[in-house]
């Protein structure tokens, strides 16, 4: 896939990061915040949603607050040539979080998320595991999650254009 970096400069890094920390943010508060007109902010919002940057715009909830506090990763290994079969029939499965193709251990990686043991049981034996293609399984649950991102803070590449914007500007 081609990218233009250039899309990335210092301002666009700075909007990212503010949606980044909160999506629901007015445009109006994030020019405030970076020093731009809100103009500039929407126009360049949607340059990045054209160019791909920017998937979706979403929430960010407390599972546990909602009943679902049981978090789990398992490994996956297919029939070989199957991968592809197998990741569409898993992304049918709502409990299915996230599905990662690996290499390694596994040949995919799964982030589930149940109300208890229960419904995880059911996940796994019932939603998972009878699915065509998939040879064995390694659930791993998580016993207490310290951090959980959406996305990589971006402070580190703003400083990093602004260091280089203010080399190039001595020259």
């Amino acid at each position: 896939m081609q990218f233009d970096y250039e899309i990335l400069d210092d301002i666009n890094l700075k909007i990212l990061d503010k949606l980044g920390e909160d999506s629901s943010t007015p445009f109006v508060e994030i020019a405030k915040q970076i020093g731009v007109s809100d103009a500039t902010v929407h126009m360049r919002v949607r340059r990045m949603v054209d160019a791909g940057i920017i998937n979706k715009f979403t929430l960010s909830v407390d599972n546990d607050r909602l009943g679902y506090d049981h978090l789990a990763f398992m490994g996956i290994n297919t029939d070989p040539g199957s991968v592809e079969t197998v990741i569409i029939d898993l992304s049918l499965v709502d409990e299915v979080l996230e599905v990662h193709e690996m290499h390694g251990t596994f040949d995919l990686m799964l982030k589930i998320r149940a109300k208890n043991l229960e419904q995880m049981r059911d996940i796994v034996e019932n939603k998972i595991r009878t699915l065509p293609h998939i040879l064995e399984t390694e659930l791993m649950p998580v016993l207490k999650s310290r951090k959980e991102e959406q996305i990589v803070s971006l402070k580190r590449d703003i400083a990093i254009k602004a260091e280089s914007a203010e080399r190039a500007a001595l020259r």
